[in-house]
């Protein structure tokens, strides 16, 4: 069970490498994961320790399989579907160790 409620869904594309001729990324195969949304703007720190700004979170239970170059797909209540790219990625943990929920800021 979750720590919060995940009501929401989103669908993650992991990079399925490059092509050699143009040497772009290849999308890999999308999968949903359920989450919470939570828009807010917000300042945080990108891989290379630039502050950056972040207009929402994405909440997933306990430790989801998600790197920094997916893209994450969510559609809202109003049918609105936009594409985002995770910005910092950082994992709540109980006191024991084990993971209570992932947050991906974008």
């Amino acid at each position: 069970m979750a720590l919060i409620p995940l009501k929401q869904t989103v669908v993650i594309t992991p990079p399925g490498g490059f092509d050699p001729d143009y040497n772009t990324p290849i999308p890999g195969v999308p999968y949903t994961l359920k989450c919470r949304f939570q828009e807010g703007v917000k300042l945080v720190r990108n891989q290379h320790g630039a502050e950056v700004v972040s207009v929402g979170t994405f909440y997933f239970d306990k430790l989801a399989d998600i790197g920094l170059d997916a893209s994450l797909t969510y559609t809202n209540e109003l049918l609105a579907e936009t594409t985002y790219t995770p910005l910092a990625i950082s994992v709540k943990r109980a006191l024991n160790g084990k993971p209570l929920l992932t947050e991906v800021d974008v």
